[in-house]
């Protein structure tokens, strides 16, 4: 295609950032035709094209690109897939909500011990989806469901394969059956190699550290995983394999101990390698295991370490004993057609030993952070926002992760055995199918944390709606002072006006309704503690009496069964609608993609970052524009291209910052980042991200922001977007700045929408909420302003 794209430097570049919307470039540049200038069709550089050079607004002074990072994220299809992972992404989620060790663990060593725990803590939520595919497969289908006179192949025609007769023996057809296990860990590690290689595996620019109190993203090993992942990778795969060869041999190793012959002692050893391989991977995940620099080994290229032959290894083992377990000499003392029903030895102690496992990982990660908490100095300032969920967020996310999965596995086991037959702990009738009673529980469970978040949920919506009358007398009234709706207030029943008052309700019914996400993060604080009441009596009962839930509450099982069957359902109707639905995926893909900004750091299989692209993308960018070509560059950011933003900036050197300047609009970073991530988007490390862009000497006082070239814009009717240091107090309905709104803040707040009908016009204006910013009055000006200070800071020098 022809026409004119300008490839200069120089001058100023205005480059903007989407947000999780994945808007197009022809949209971000207001623009039908737009070219490539950079990157590829993952995540590019563009500019607008036109028609000719003398038709260009793009000059040698100034000029519009847009970065696009949409196709990071993935399709429809792969999306919905990838929220079957929730549990993993909770888990590495929870790694980042982590208090930052100065500030809160004390010592560096609580920090460690904190990571450590998580990390185990990830690999037992692996092991939790293994030990469900086994259960369903290797027990169900290869231990349970042939039988004399109780063949569950006659109910079910596609597992008639399991009598034929070359799979008369149980240990062939577990053999057969551990298949869909393996593919399963494999199809994970594939998954887990593809998207590093494809999304994450950017170089990222080696700098040295300017500073000496950094925040964590100030530090440029945050994006340089290669190594860690790679290792934690081995060490999951590994542990999955490990444990699918464990429970293969499982049920002959106690016979083949006493039997004489070379096939009964290869399946001791064989057992004893798998779990030897069980335990190296559960040690290697403890093992600190930091980021390397990226000017220190960052990019160790094409070498191998030799934990990366780990998984070979386990896989080697676990296809060793498959063909052990074949011959009919291993089989013979243990099998009994006649005998009833029972679970794949082994399979249910891993079940308990599992789960006690990860509760006792829960409440060491709660008591280490009380501790931490407790020995903390107080914080500085009174007006310091407390941190979400008490500041307890990363043993709440583990507790989620952990129900989820619970309830994920229980789900899954249920349905497949009601398939079958019928579920029970124990054979009672011809058609059981043998489930252990934890996963009863699990189900059973589903039911009272249901009823708990939908009646938070009402709670919740029925704030937001009693907020209107409130937020109408204290915000709409002073926001509009020339409309005189405090004086259709005080006579509500003059004709004249009604229409002023109907307007007014409605404007007070849309900020209204973008104070959900407020309202939301406070009745999730209640979620958590009832969540963990709920949760804690769960474990209680289970010790207590483990058949009650069966005996007592059956109903409470398949109602839960339906629920977590339905949630499921629910979550991947959620990941298509959410990219196909711009509307929908605002207020739903933001909170996917707060989990895929961080990277892999403690869940090598979770669901992949776009950042870890990103974030290099734009340092690499930005270097080029600004050092290279001697030009000065405006980050123009919106919704969660606000969150990297900041991360580019807080990762730019000061000569790379000299040329930035930082427009940020719709930004959740007070309302969402700030309060579940304080060690890395907290209000001090928002602070120096201002102050990185000003230069030396660092001043991150109240009174130094007037030098800072960076501003916020933001409105009362979006529900993600807010202000990030400072709530503006006076405004005008255009978006200019009030008598008491000086140039020293960053926070613009613009009234939206506007109160009146246009001339000519039949209609309101339309609410903007959470869009529409670059078309705002204030954007126009905040970006002059910014260029001003700009060159305001890098005249008086560095």
């Amino acid at each position: 295609m022809g026409g004119y794209v300008n490839r200069d430097g120089g001058g100023w570049t205005e480059l903007r950032v989407h947000g999780v919307s994945g808007t197009p470039p022809e949209r971000m540049l207001a623009h039908p035709h737009v070219a490539r200038v950079a990157g590829d069709a993952e995540a590019g550089f563009h500019r607008r094209r036109w028609e000719a050079r003398q038709t260009s607004a793009d000059t040698a002074q100034e000029r519009l690109e847009a970065y696009s990072w949409g196709a990071l994220t993935a399709g429809s299809g792969q999306r919905a897939l990838w929220l079957l992972l929730t549990p993993f992404l909770l888990v590495n989620v929870a790694f980042f909500a982590l208090p930052s060790a100065g500030a809160r663990t004390g010592r560096r060593g609580h920090r460690r011990t904190a990571e450590a725990l998580l990390r185990l803590f990830a690999l037992s939520i692996t092991l939790t989806l293994v030990l469900a595919v086994v259960l369903v497969s290797m027990d169900f289908f290869g231990w349970q469901c042939v039988r004399s006179a109780r063949d569950c192949t006659d109910r079910v025609s596609w597992l008639g394969f399991l009598s034929w007769p070359w799979l008369d023996l149980p240990g062939r057809r577990i053999a057969v059956t551990a298949a869909l296990p393996l593919a399963v860990v494999g199809l994970l590690w594939w998954l887990a190699n593809k998207t590093w290689r494809e999304l994450e595996a950017a170089t990222v620019p080696p700098a040295a550290a300017e500073e000496q109190d950094r925040t964590p993203l100030e530090d440029r090993r945050m994006w340089n995983g290669e190594s860690q992942v790679r290792r934690l990778r081995a060490a999951h795969v590994a542990a999955g394999f490990a444990l699918v060869g464990v429970l293969l041999l499982a049920p002959f190793a106690d016979r083949s101990a006493t039997e004489p012959g070379a096939a009964t002692a290869a399946v001791v050893v064989l057992f004893g390698l798998a779990l030897a391989l069980l335990g190296l991977a559960v040690v290697l995940v403890c093992l600190p295991n930091d980021r390397p620099r990226p000017d220190r080994g960052g990019a160790p290229g094409g070498r191998r370490d030799l934990y990366t032959l780990l998984p070979w290894l386990a896989l080697a083992v676990t296809v060793l004993a498959a063909m052990v377990v074949w011959q009919r000499g291993v089989n013979a003392p243990v099998y009994d057609p006649d005998a009833p029903r029972s679970q794949l030895p082994w399979l249910t102690g891993a079940v308990q030993v599992l789960a006690a496992a990860q509760v006792v990982l829960l409440l060491a990660m709660l008591v280490l952070l009380l501790a931490g908490r407790a020995r903390a100095r107080p914080a500085n300032s009174a007006a310091e926002p407390s941190p979400a969920w008490f500041g307890l967020a990363t043993p709440a996310l583990m507790m989620f992760a952990l129900v989820l999965a619970g309830a994920f596995a229980a789900g899954l086991a249920l349905a497949v055995a009601h398939v079958l037959g019928k579920p029970a702990p124990t054979d009672r009738t011809p058609d059981t199918i043998v489930v252990p009673l934890v996963y009863f529980w699990g189900a059973a469970m589903a039911v009272p944390v249901a009823a708990t978040a939908l009646l938070l949920a009402g709670v919740a919506l029925w704030f937001v709606r009693r907020s209107t009358d409130r937020i109408l007398r204290d915000h709409i009234v002073p926001a509009y002072p020339t409309e005189k709706i405090a004086e259709a207030l005080r006579t509500p029943h003059d004709p004249h006006h009604a229409e002023t008052l109907r307007r007014a309700r409605r404007i007070a019914a849309a900020w209204s309704r973008a104070t959900l996400s407020d309202v939301g993060g406070r009745v999730s604080g209640v979620f958590v503690v009832l969540l963990a009441a709920l949760t804690a009596g769960g474990v209680i009962g289970y010790l207590v009496d483990r058949s009650w839930v069966y005996v007592h509450a059956r109903w409470a099982v398949t109602i839960g069964d339906l629920l977590v069957g339905g949630f499921a359902a629910g979550l991947l109707y959620v990941g298509r609608q959410a990219y196909r639905n711009p509307r929908f995926r605002r207020t739903v893909g933001v909170l996917w993609d707060i989990g895929t900004f961080w990277p892999r750091a403690t869940h090598p299989l979770a669901p992949p970052c776009y950042a870890e692209r990103a974030v290099p993308d734009l340092i690499r960018r930005i270097e080029y524009l600004g050092r290279t070509c001697g030009g000065r560059v405006l980050l123009s950011c919106h919704s969660q291209g606000t969150v990297i933003g900041a991360a580019v900036v807080m990762q730019l050197t000061y000569a790379e910052s000299a040329r930035v300047a930082l427009l940020t609009y719709g930004s959740p970073l007070r309302r969402l980042y700030a309060r579940f991530f304080p060690a890395y988007f907290g209000p001090a490390a928002l602070r120096r991200t201002g102050a990185l862009l000003a230069g030396r000497p660092l001043d991150v006082t109240d009174r130094a922001r007037a030098r800072w070239p960076w501003r916020n814009l933001y409105r009362p009717s979006d529900p993600i977007g807010g202000w990030i240091l400072t709530e503006a107090r006076s405004v005008g309905a255009t978006g200019e700045q009030g008598p008491t709104e000086g140039a020293e803040h960053v926070d613009r707040r613009i009234i939206d929408p506007v109160f009146a009908r246009t001339a000519g016009d039949n209609c309101y204006p339309a609410t903007l909420g959470h869009s529409g910013y670059a078309e705002d009055q204030a954007y126009a000006a905040c970006v002059d302003n910014l260029r001003e200070l700009r060159e305001q800071v890098s005249g008086e020098g560095r």
